[in-house]
Order: structure tokens, then sequence, then C-alpha cells
């Protein structure tokens, strides 16, 4: 992550195993430093190996590394004049090569980072210009068959990466299986790769001249950087680079995930630290007949329901625009933006806004007036169109960025939306449509006409704005958006909610690396049921992804409108899914069953879901889930009950369409709380200051956060123990289960409306009632 990126988030306002056990992962706590290294052959061919305990383990073998200059490609081992060299930079040794070919000086760089549990590396060509500018098509970091990566007798999977964010995620193995009239496979902007366990993650820069990707074929992996179509040379030279990571034990997420993580420690400790937006937004269920009134409604439920410190935002969804590229409101909305914000600010909210900037229709004049500034067809030369919705304002066509004026009228659009009419937060939707047609205006890659059209926006908006990305080529969106939506639409019902599920899994390793996920909104009304519901409402809540709702909120039942409130506020946690990338492709198209996050330093949530329509056993070992230690105490979050003990493993029996969701804590030789019916996330918002005093037997600790609702707490108490006396700054009753567990109870309005509680219970030794 750069600095931009780094700022942007810090600096804005306010899986599954699938019964699929076979494989231990290896806890991270007790994984080993190993490292990377580079080699070159005669032929300038370069192979990568990973150094361990062990024997060498080659990763890439023979792989040609070279460009495409005019109409020719040339490789380092075409180079003339050329030098080989070695040098040390901070943190890693590089291999070097220097050379003329075709008019243009190449410089290859293979760097292997230092020691690591998943080493890095990087692979960059620098190409210069000699006394011409010839135009570049691309560069080729390798072509190999799937034999020759990272070579076993096991499959090859591949965790393959839409060509933009709502295109989805998938897995599937190598070499692919042929079929009749297939499109090209390719994974854009990253790759992750699984072996027998083993696991290489890709990755390409977000400043890439081109569009880095890799195409999957029966004849194996191209990853390359398209610069398509061609453009001249800079006269300063241009860089492209594919970075690598290696875990010798994990999965595809797993690696990816540690190939983003920043490089700065204060970075990473920052950006942790960032909260993550929640809110409501009119969103696609409402926009048809979205009115000033319906946001007003449910911009004053929520002030009723909901503490504004926790769920802060009211976003004003698709259906209030005059037209895309006119995005002032339309009659429905007849006191205009201003006057809205100001009524969303005034109940202590922050205002959003949807927006599709790239977008500008027939309705809204551009076209007509400016068809300079549009993307055009690189067949006809016309100006491409894009849809045809009545909505919509006919026919929409797409702004080209890299022409000044079109670049300046993106400025002006994002100042306006931030400065005059008020709103703090921006969804960003349809960004992919910067990046289509040809050559842009001034021979610019798409891919460099979408960074200046981001860059236009972001800087209109400024730093304080929070701008969230959707429909958006992930790679070159890296540091202009503070979010991104990460996965397809959802939509309404059970099947609906699954494509977003896989996504928040597969997808999860950009969260709190570049940008904080968006998972698309947390609905949990009909045609969900509940238990459904409760599936949802867990992976979001434990995900620590962007929390937006966009149910009609007055229709709910209290039962519904409680799930919400568990999810609330966003847990500061970040959540990963377990065996995400692992398993068989077949297996994996549902979205991962296995989900883990830590709330508080050993404390951790555990989900795990039934995505069939037929009831099954779900099982996970402590071990697959990085827990070690001889026994844990469970409880069960959405029964709000203790669950026995765990020693080896987190198995149950689930219906269809259900989950179980469990908090773990190491058990310990004295009362300690296991469970609160606040959050998901078990002591992720609302346990602070828990202490035991051995030689009083009392427990203590503060309820923070509490709202309106009923709030109980859930202890685990060892054998020869039981409650006595107790004291609370609010008044609570105190019950003892057959279990032997102790819960503290306080009824509903007893903690205000996010207020603390501080509260103590003395144990008692069994055989001494009454006494000390």
């Amino acid at each position: 992550m750069d600095r931009r990126t780094f700022l942007l988030l810090t600096g804005a306002g306010s899986t599954a195993l699938l019964g699929s056990p076979r494989h231990v992962t290896t806890p991270p706590h007790e994984r080993r430093a190993g490292r990377l290294r580079f080699e070159l052959d005669e032929g300038r061919r370069w192979s990568l190996w990973y150094l361990g305990d062990g024997s060498p383990v080659p990763l890439i073998l023979n792989a040609t590394l070279g460009a495409w200059i005019a109409d020719q490609f040339l490789t380092l081992g075409d180079l003339e004049y050329s030098a080989v060299g070695s040098r040390r930079p901070p943190g890693g040794d590089a291999v070097v090569v220097r050379g003329r070919a075709g008019g243009t000086y190449l410089e290859a760089e293979l760097l292997a980072g230092p020691p690591a549990v998943a080493p890095l590396a990087t692979v960059s060509l620098s190409v210069y210009p000699d006394r011409d500018l010839p135009s570049v098509k691309g560069v080729r970091f390798f072509q190999a068959p799937a034999a020759e990566i990272m070579p076993g007798v096991g499959e090859l999977v591949a965790l393959v990466n839409g060509s933009h964010s709502s295109a989805g995620v998938r897995l599937m193995a190598l070499p692919p299986r042929p079929r009749d009239g297939s499109p090209e496979i390719a994974s854009h902007g990253a790759l992750g790769l699984v072996r027998e366990a083993r696991s290489l993650a890709l990755a390409f820069d977000s400043d890439d001249p081109g569009e880095g990707k890799v195409n999957l074929s029966t004849e194996g992996l191209d990853a390359l950087s398209a610069w398509a179509p061609a453009r001249p040379l800079r006269p300063d030279g241009d860089t492209s680079r594919l970075r690598l990571c290696y875990q010798p034990d994990g999965d595809g997420v797993e690696a990816l995930r540690a190939l983003f993580v920043p490089t700065s420690q204060v970075d990473r400790e920052r950006l942790a630290a960032t909260p993550a937006p929640a809110g409501w937004s009119s969103g696609r269920d409402l926009r048809a007949s979205l009115t000033e009134a319906d946001v007003i409604n449910h911009t004053d439920f929520c002030a009723e329901q909901f503490d504004p410190r926790f769920l802060q935002l009211i976003e004003l969804g698709e259906g209030y625009q005059r037209a895309a590229g006119d995005w002032d409101t339309n009659d429905r909305f007849s006191h205009g933006h201003r006057w809205l914000t100001d009524q969303i600010h005034s109940r202590r909210f922050q205002a959003g806004l949807w927006l599709a900037p790239f977008g500008v229709s027939e309705q809204c004049g551009i076209p007509a007036a400016h068809p300079d500034w549009l993307v055009r067809n690189p067949e006809s030369h016309a100006p491409a169109v894009l849809e045809t919705r009545e909505d919509w304002g006919g026919r929409v066509y797409a702004l080209d960025a890299a022409h000044p004026a079109a670049r300046q009228w993106l400025f002006d659009l994002a100042h306006r939306v931030v400065g005059e009419w008020g709103y703090n937060y921006i969804r960003l939707d349809r960004l992919r449509w910067a990046s289509l047609g040809g050559a842009h205006y001034g021979g610019l890659t798409p891919a460099e006409a979408c960074r200046l059209g981001l860059g236009a926006l972001r800087d209109g908006a400024g730093s304080n704005a929070f701008l969230l990305g959707g429909d958006a080529p992930l790679q070159h969106s890296v540091g202009f958006v503070n979010g991104m939506r990460i996965g397809p639409d959802r939509d309404g019902g059970w099947s609906g909610i699954q494509a977003p599920a896989r996504a928040a899994a597969l997808r999860s390793f950009y969260h709190r690396s570049v940008w904080l996920n968006d998972p698309d909104t947390l609905t949990v009304g009909p045609p969900l049921s509940l238990a459904e519901a409760q599936v949802w409402t867990s992976i979001v809540a434990v995900s620590g992804d962007i929390t937006v709702l966009s149910d009609d909120l007055l229709k709910l039942d209290p039962e519904r409108l409680a799930l919400l409130a568990r999810a609330l506020p966003v847990a500061p946690s970040t959540g990963r899914p377990i065996g995400a990338a692992r398993d068989e492709p077949e297996v994996a198209a549902r979205p991962a069953s296995i989900w883990i996050a830590e709330g508080t330093p050993r404390w951790w949530t555990v989900v795990l879901a039934n995505w069939e329509d037929e009831a099954m056993p779900q099982s996970v070992s402590l071990a697959a889930l990085g827990l070690a230690g001889a026994r844990f105490n469970a409880y069960d979050v959405w029964r709000a009950a203790p669950l026995p003990d765990l020693t080896r493993a987190l198995t149950a029996q689930l219906d269809p369409h259900s989950c179980i969701t469990v908090g773990i804590r190491p058990a310990a030789a004295r009362p300690q709380i296991i469970g609160t019916t606040r959050h998901v996330v078990q002591g992720a918002v609302d346990v602070v200051d828990e202490t035991w005093d051995a030689v009083t037997r009392t427990l203590r600790a503060r309820a923070t956060n509490l709202d309106r609702r009923a709030y109980a707490v859930t202890i685990a108490v060892p054998k020869g123990m039981r409650p006595g006396t107790w004291k609370a700054d609010v008044p609570c009753s105190v019950r003892r289960l057959e279990s032997g567990h102790a819960v503290l109870e306080w009824a509903a309005g007893a903690g205000g409306n996010g207020g603390d509680v501080g509260w103590e219970i003395r144990f008692r030794r069994v055989g001494a009632p009454g006494k000390d």
C-alpha cells in the first residue's frame, strides 16, 4: 500500500473447509521463516525457488521475461551488449539484467525479499527509449505449463479474480477443462494458486501502464501486462511489475493477504484501527419509487432505533437523479440536495450519495455538447453506447477521463457533491466504464485514463470525504478509494446472498490492506428466513467489512431489527475465512462455510454455515482454526447459551440454510466471561477491564456501548464455585444454569443508549454457603 492509500483510509471522517479436514494448517505461531531465490539460466530465463528447512522447492521454472516492442516480442535472451549483476537493496537481494534490443533498452530486476513466514519477491521490467519512441503492447512475465508451477502430484487450483469488482471471483482447477465456445479465462489484477496446501500469490502494481492479468488455458499460465491498445513509450521509460508471495502451508487467500499487507508497521497498525462505516442506504430495493419523504422517514427511524455513533451514515441511492450526467435531484426530491443533507446532519448522521460519474446520457446534454469527451468504440471510432435506459436519460456514454476538459468536469462534480451539496460519503458506481474502449485521448491506455479520472474525483472530493468504489477495475482503483464493493450485487432471497458471501471470503485479502471491503448490503427481511438472515448477519459481522443496511426498516419486525443491532458497530477485528481457496473447485462454488474473528486477544468468534438444501454436519478442528490449547469454553451466540467445552474440534449438525456462531475462549481455572448478547463478535465491542481478584474471588468488568435492548453476560464457572453476591452500576439479576454457568441480566433500557455499566460478582466455594 502506498502512502496515499494509507492517508485516505486513516484520514477520512469520522470457508471453508466444507467438510474437508484432510489437511491441518500449521498454526501461524508455529510457522518458520524461509526465503525466495531467483536463478537465471544461459538463455536468461528465470526460475524462482523457496529455501526453507528442507530441500529447495521449485515454484516457477524456466520463465521468459520480455516485452512486445512494435511487432516484436523481445526477451532478456535477445539483448545486445547486455550485463548481469546483483545488488543488495534494503531488505533483499536482487539480480539485475540490462541490455539493448529493438531500438530500446530493457532493464529487469528480480528482487527476493528477506526471510519471512510468507516471503515476497518482485519481477520488474523497465523499457527505455533509444532514439525513437516505439509502440509498446505490453510485458510478459512468464508463460509456463501448470505442471511447472509449484510442481507436485496434487491438482493446481487457482483463485481467479474477475475483470472488475462486480465480476466476482471463483476457484478452478488447472489446466482448465476445455469447453466448446468458452471465452478466454483470465485472472485480473491478482491470482492465488494452491497445490498440496502450498500457495503462491501473484499481483500486479496499481500504476502499471497496462492491465495485469494471468491468462489460464489448457496450455498453461501466461502472466502479462497488456497495454491494450499499444501506445508510444514514454520519453523517460515505463515499468511493469509482478509481485509474488509464497506460503509453504496455507491457501491462496492467505498468500494474497500476506502479499497485500502494507510494508510499514505504522501503516499496518493505523490501518487496522480505521473504523469501517456503517449506515443505511435507500439502495436498489426502493429506487423505483424512492421519494424525499422515504429518506427522511428512514433517517428518523434510524435515529430512534440506533445510536448514531454506531450507525453513522444515511445514503441516498440510485433513483434521485434527473439523468446520468445530471446528478441534481428530480421532482421526487423537490427540496434539492442541500436541504436533504442538512436534514440528515441535523439528526447527527453523515450523508452519502450514489453516483455513476463516468456515465453521461443524452438527456444531460454532454454527449451533444462535447463529443470529444467520450470514449470511442475501437472498431467504428464512434462514441461507445454503454446502456440505453429511460430512467438514466436514454443512451448512456462513457467519459474519457484522459481528456483534460472531461477530467476537470469530474473534479468539479466531486467538489460540488461535497462542498455545495454537503455529502460526506460518495458511492462511485460503474467505475469500469472509465477503462473501456480503445486508445484514449493523447494515446493513453484505458488503465491510465481510468486512474486519471479516479484521481480527479479524489482531488475534487478532498481527503475528508469517504469514497467507495463499485463495479470497478480493482488493480487500478488502489490509492484512490477508501472502500470497495468487492462482489456482485445482492439479489433477494437465499440464492441472492451467496455470490456476495463468496466474494467476501475470496477477496478478503483486500480488506484493511488497500481499502475497506464492502460485501454489499446487510439485509435481513423476507424473502430470507430468520435462520438465513442469521447466516448473512454472522458473515458480515465477523468479516469486519463496511456494513450498510438497505431493508425497508419500517416494515421489519422487532426480531429482524434485533439482528441488525447485533452487527453494529462494525467490529474493529478483521475476520478471515478458513481454507477458502483450498477445496475442490466443484465444492468451493458454494460460499465459505467457516469464518473466524478475534474480537479481543484470545477470544474468537467462529461461524459454521450450511449452504445446502438439506441438513448436514459441519466440523472444523481447533488446529485448523489456529487455536492451540487443551480445552476451550464455548458459547452459542444466537441462542445466548453456553455449549460444552471444546477439546479438539467444533462440530454441529446444522439445518438447511443455517449456521452456528460460537464464541470461544481458552478455559481457565477461574470464572471468566464467555459470551454476551450485545454483538455477534464476542469481546469486540462491549467487554473491557475484565479482572479476577483471586483473594476475594471476585470477577469484575465493565460493559460498554450498550443500547436500549436487554443485555446478558454468561460466565463459565469452574467446578467447586458458585455465584455469591454481586453489584452493578445499574441493577441486574444473577441466575445459575444447570451447567454451572452464571448469567448476569439487565432489563431493556438499563444501559441507556451507548452507556457503560460496571459490575462485579463474588464467588463462593461449594459447601460453604453464604461464606467467602
